[in-house]
């Protein structure tokens, strides 16, 4: 008995139903790697005209021991390793099993598509000694169209041969995809492409008329599938969200996401909607507890509104309430917490709440907030830092009445001021108590990049304070430039757009002060460059500002430099500063304004390259 001829008769017999294809396999062939081809038209009627492709195929018989069940949709088999290779560089093609019972009897016809790309996943971090793979194949359909689909889906897949696998990045680069598949698609739920589950070709159409297979699985979903926002307001007892963003997970099922940490899922059953919530810590602490205010207010039974629909009140859940209602305290003692500090409550969003942190910031409420003193072993007074990541708050500690107690000071809250003193320490000189400042000369430019209760909106009223006017003017030009040299190096964006505003509210004041100041003019306009506000009328002021100044006056050239480097005057710039001596170049270089123009000049080498 001949296996081989028994199983390439089932083939072709197969095949040869199909009106458009036309099987030329043949059993004893001593062609290596493949038993023939298969031939298929674009019409019923075949000759040369019609011709549209041929597509090679492997037949391997094999005799089993057991009946293969007629309800057996897959199955699998042993596949050379140097016949994948083959078929890899040659563009595909199909291989067919034929399992069979002794005599050649309850023959069945598996296949599989060996698209190039597939068989790159099959080999992809295989050890090279292997010899031989598994693949899974799937039984040969009735329906001679399926049949006629799986052999043009092989022709669609010599694209592949010249291209490389693992470009899913040319993606974001298509203009549109053309997608050979058996699967079709539905518009009304989602498809799934991936080559361990199905067969399918995509072709990348790239600028320039350029076609490439692209080797990436795909999820194809109907805009209903996709999150969009939904346009109403959703609320329960009062607690309202009016930018949720919905997607359907199945045909009777809507997950509606009315937060990072809060979700609803719809699920129709009949005419009525079940709903279930789920809640996670996630968001700034303000967020936080507006998604368990919602979640408290579904606990008591109040009825969810979508849009203008009211859903019918609820019975509630008692059991989760306790817990909800101590988060929501604890919560509401933390988002009092950084309002006091004046700390953007989006920076909570970046921090590492684990129990130790949570504690810190609990005493740190009862000490600052309530003004009671806190459990401390530690002696004598001093400066005392809290890490917050990459960030930290400054604070004051020092011993309370009663013993295991301490005092926490705010030395950035202008009502607290009275509690402590600044000293200088020169040499080995005793301390000296300095009066004639504010407790920001006694911060460094690194700290006020990290510090987060520097409470810059008391900034100016903290210098204006100062009784010597000439002084406190100084005093406050040079706390701007401090300001803006530590928003330079500032690593998180709301720190340092809070950072910029405190110099802009000391500049404006100082302008204010001091109508005729062209450094505070200056020192404005490189605020408002470093906040991107710098507009068409501050260039023409920079401008007409630059053709009046005597450059022959204090400071002359250097504000000259400066105004260059504002308006982006690379080659004005270095013309000037050509004529700079040593100690006019060093005293430009240490101000912040000379970080624009080192910027600037990476952004031009940039583009350049």
């Amino acid at each position: 008995m001949s296996v081989e001829l028994l199983a390439v008769n089932a083939v072709v017999d197969r095949i040869a139903a199909c009106p458009r294809l036309a099987p030329d396999i043949k059993s004893g062939d001593k062609t290596p790697m493949t038993d023939g081809h298969i031939d298929f038209y674009r019409s019923d009627k075949q000759n040369n005209k019609t011709l549209e492709g041929r597509v090679t195929v492997q037949v391997k018989g094999r005799v089993t021991a057991a009946r293969v069940k007629a309800s057996r949709l897959t199955k699998s088999f042993p596949v050379e390793r140097e016949v994948l290779q083959f078929f890899r560089n040659h563009g595909g093609g199909i291989y067919f099993y034929v399992p069979m019972r002794e005599g050649g009897v309850e023959r069945e016809v598996f296949y599989v598509n060996l698209l190039p790309f597939k068989i790159d996943r099959l080999l992809e971090g295989k050890p090279a000694a292997q010899k031989s793979f598994s693949v899974k194949m799937t039984r040969l359909p009735e329906e001679a169209s399926k049949i006629e689909g799986a052999i043009r889906l092989a022709w669609s897949g010599r694209i592949q041969v010249s291209a490389s696998s693992g470009n899913d990045h040319l993606l974001r680069q298509a203009e549109k995809l053309t997608v050979h598949s058996l699967v079709g698609f539905d518009e009304n739920r989602p498809t799934r492409l991936a080559l361990e589950e199905t067969d399918y070709v995509i072709v990348a159409h790239l600028p320039g008329g350029i076609e490439v297979a692209l080797d990436a699985d795909l999820d194809i979903l109907p805009h209903e599938y996709t999150e969009r926002d939904l346009a109403v307001p959703i609320a329960c007892g009062g607690v309202e969200f009016n930018n949720a963003t919905g997607r359907r997970l199945d045909p009777t099922t809507t997950l509606v996401r009315l937060s990072s940490g809060l979700e609803i899922r719809l699920e129709a059953d009949g005419g009525t909607i079940k709903t279930n919530l789920n809640l996670t810590r996630e968001g700034s602490f303000k967020a936080q507890a507006k998604n368990f205010d919602f979640m408290l207010a579904v606990a008591a039974g109040n009825p969810l509104r979508i849009g203008d629909e009211l859903n019918a009140q609820q019975d509630g859940d008692q059991s989760m309430k306790g817990e909800f209602e101590s988060i929501r305290k604890e919560l509401s003692l933390l988002i009092e917490l950084f309002d006091e500090f004046e700390i953007d409550d989006e920076f909570s969003t970046q921090l590492e709440l684990d129990v130790d942190l949570r504690r810190m910031l609990l005493a740190l409420h009862q000490g600052i907030v309530q003004d009671r003193p806190v459990q401390g072993s530690s002696d004598g007074t001093g400066r005392f830092d809290v890490s917050l990541g990459n960030f930290k708050i400054m604070l004051i500690m020092m011993p309370a009445e009663d013993g295991g107690f301490r005092r926490i000071v705010d030395p950035f809250d202008p009502t607290k001021r009275e509690r402590f003193r600044i000293y200088r320490l020169v040499d080995d000189s005793a301390p000296e108590i300095i009066d004639w400042g504010t407790v920001y000369e006694s911060v460094s430019t690194e700290d006020m990049a990290t510090i987060l209760n520097l409470r810059l909106s008391n900034v100016v009223e903290a210098y204006s304070n100062l009784r010597d006017r000439a002084d406190a003017l100084a005093k406050a030009n040079l706390m701007a430039l401090r300001l803006l040299a530590a928003a330079d190096i500032a690593t998180e964006g709301t720190h340092r757009s809070g950072l910029l505003r405190g110099a802009l509210d000391l500049c404006q004041w100082l302008i204010a002060e001091d109508p005729d100041s062209l450094i505070h003019q200056v020192n404005r306009w490189q605020t408002l460059y470093r906040r991107g506000e710098l507009g068409a009328e501050d260039r023409r002021e920079i401008r007409v500002a630059r053709r009046n100044l005597d450059v022959s006056g204090i400071q002359g050239r250097e504000l000259e430099a400066c105004m260059l480097i504002l308006l982006g005057e690379a080659e004005e710039l270095q013309i000037v500063i050509e004529e700079f001596d040593d100690e006019e170049m060093e005293k430009i270089r240490s101000w912040p304004v000379w970080t624009l123009a080192e910027s600037g000049r990476r952004a031009t080498a940039a583009l350049e390259q």
